[in-house]
């Protein structure tokens, strides 16, 4: 290849002016937060306004959509189900409570509802905070409980 150059006057020669060179430095090390969930929404999301306010516009759109049941091909208007659903608990209506638990979902990864029932009836549905909660695995490694 270089046989070829040197017929047609030689290989061209590299020629680079040194120029200034520019250096950053803030004279401090990195500072990394905490790993834990809480950390990670706390520096990740709730210092984030842009992540935070996408965060809340899709729960909010999310918790809007309504529930619907059918038996069959027909829509039940009313159910002990959709009744839960609107009010799952005293302290706050359906759209609240899955606002949170959209929320809860995009910033953590995981969200989780407890169902407390009376007599194997489900009564009331809770938001449970995901960096609370511990999946204990079974003995084939799916999970046992939380």
């Amino acid at each position: 290849m270089f046989e070829f150059l040197h017929r047609f006057g030689g290989a061209p020669e590299k020629k680079s002016a040194p120029g200034g060179l520019l250096t950053l430095s803030l004279g401090s090390a990195a500072r990394w937060g905490g790993r834990d969930t809480a950390a990670l929404v706390r520096n990740g999301v709730m210092q984030n306004a842009i992540a935070y306010a996408c965060i809340r516009k899709i729960a909010s759109a999310a918790a809007s959509v309504p529930w619907l049941l059918y038996e069959g091909a027909t829509e039940l208007e009313s159910h002990p189900l959709l009744t839960l659903l609107a009010q799952p608990n005293p302290q706050e209506d359906g759209a609240s409570l899955f606002e949170r638990w959209y929320a809860f979902l995009q910033a953590a990864g995981n969200s989780y509802l407890e169902t407390v029932t009376l007599d194997g009836t489900p009564r009331e549905l809770h938001v449970l905070r995901p960096d609370r909660m511990t999946v204990v695995p079974g003995a084939r490694g799916w999970p046992r409980r939380l």
